[in-house]
């Protein structure tokens, strides 16, 4: 399969949603036309004042790419992939972070519920272990039961959280796809791509368990060597490869990260399955993996800066629970006291899972729109996508004169 070209089955990938359909004059599909190897016959951008006039042979700078949504139709540089990732968010807030919140949403209404049932299920053995003096442990089967059933809960809870990351995944993908070429996205048609979810939660899965691998095998390989280095009484060989270990096995699992990170832009912007969407992936990064791992990791460094100015932000304003103290003349724990703290802590942890989710939202928009760019810009470098976007744009599209294949979106597109 040539680069560029829809694999098996995808001809008719998008078909409904918007999300490959033919370009204005009815060709292929934009994102899945044939690509010529070599890049995009677009040059870097306008040289400065004093440098612009054609020499008197009749040659000159190429004319600037088309820009007819948030990035320009040309290989990227860092500042055009960051600066269409923000464009991208303020362009599109109600299609973007409103399906986030959807998603999320939902989410936090299913395990909140699955909480409060956990809780329903359990109440007369909780208030057992609450009402207890200070030298009395708690009964055991109370605690047995209550251990059992929120940790299935917490599973559960885990699970569904995995099912809301893919989601959340295809919306943000999604809204790059159309920001690129400046096309509309509305709130209903972002928010009906989220049923594309499986196809994205299988690459996750398969990518998951390729980074985790590497790291379980290497837990197995430090496990098996201190027992035998143990049985013959000789730690100091395991200590001092130990450094060596988890840094190969780090090494190895974010390699491997990198490599799959753009298979969720490819699922969506090709209508790839799983696996295709991994192979191609591999393809398009084989060749430029340090870049693109430089351009994940500062956007992982702007994600962690926010996150972390939030978390001091919301810090200054929550204070540690009152301690618990058993009473001095009994020795007992008061029920009400014991309640109150309780309350108390329940309600700071409701708080700070709120402000979370607000940063999480923020941080997974950043990445995921930042992983659909990188797909972009590497398909411009390898296949010359750029040429084939160009071609389908509408004339006028991109250069001030004229709206691109469905109008420019106003700010606030999404609403």
């Amino acid at each position: 399969m040539a680069y560029g070209q829809p694999g098996p089955g995808d001809g008719h990938a998008g078909a409904g949603d918007g999300s490959g359909g033919p370009g204005p004059q009815g060709g292929p599909p934009p994102w899945q036309g044939p690509g010529q190897p070599g890049g995009p016959s677009w040059g870097p951008p306008p040289p400065p004042p004093g440098w612009g006039g054609p020499p008197p042979w009749g040659w000159g700078w190429p004319p600037p790419a088309p820009k007819p949504g948030v990035i320009p139709l040309r290989p990227l540089q860092a500042g055009d992939l960051f600066g269409g990732v923000f464009a991208t968010m303020r362009r599109y807030p109600g299609a973007l972070f409103g399906v986030i919140a959807v998603v999320y949403g939902v989410y936090a209404v299913i395990a909140g519920a699955a909480l409060l049932g956990a809780w329903y299920s359990r109440r007369d053995a909780i208030d057992r272990i609450f009402d207890i003096s200070a030298d009395a442990p708690a009964p055991l089967p109370e605690l047995t039961s209550v251990a059992v059933t929120f940790g299935l809960v917490w599973l559960a809870i885990m699970v569904l959280a995995v099912v809301a990351n893919a989601a959340v995944a295809v919306a943000c993908t999604t809204v790059a796809r159309e920001a690129v070429l400046g096309r509309p996205a509305s709130f209903g048609h972002v928010l009906r791509s989220v049923k594309g979810f499986p196809t994205v939660l299988g690459i996750h899965l398969l990518s998951g368990f390729a980074a985790l691998a590497p790291i379980a095998l290497g837990i197995l390989f430090l496990f098996l060597t201190m027992i035998a280095l143990l049985d013959r009484g000789d730690v100091g060989l395991w200590l001092s490869l130990l450094p060596f270990l988890i840094l190969g096995v780090g090494a190895l699992a974010v390699w491997l990260w990198v490599l799959l990170v753009p298979a969720t832009p490819a699922a969506v912007f090709e209508g790839q399955g799983a696996v295709g969407a991994i192979r191609r992936s591999i393809r398009l990064v084989r060749g430029s993996w340090w870049r693109t791992f430089g351009l994940l990791l500062l956007a992982g460094l702007m994600a962690m800066g926010v996150s972390l100015a939030v978390q001091i932000f919301t810090g200054a304003f929550q204070g540690a629970p009152a301690p618990l103290a058993p009473d001095a003349d009994t020795g007992e724990f008061g029920s009400a006291e014991i309640r109150a703290v309780f309350i108390d802590t329940l309600a700071a942890s409701a708080i700070g899972s709120l402000v979370g989710l607000l940063v999480q939202i923020a941080a997974m928009a950043l990445t995921h729109l930042t992983a659909a760019l990188v797909y972009v810009d590497l398909r411009i470098r390898k296949e010359g996508l750029a040429d084939a976007l160009i071609a389908n744009l509408e004339p006028g599209a991109g250069d001030g004169t004229g709206p691109g294949p469905a109008g420019p979106p106003a700010a606030g597109q999404g609403g």
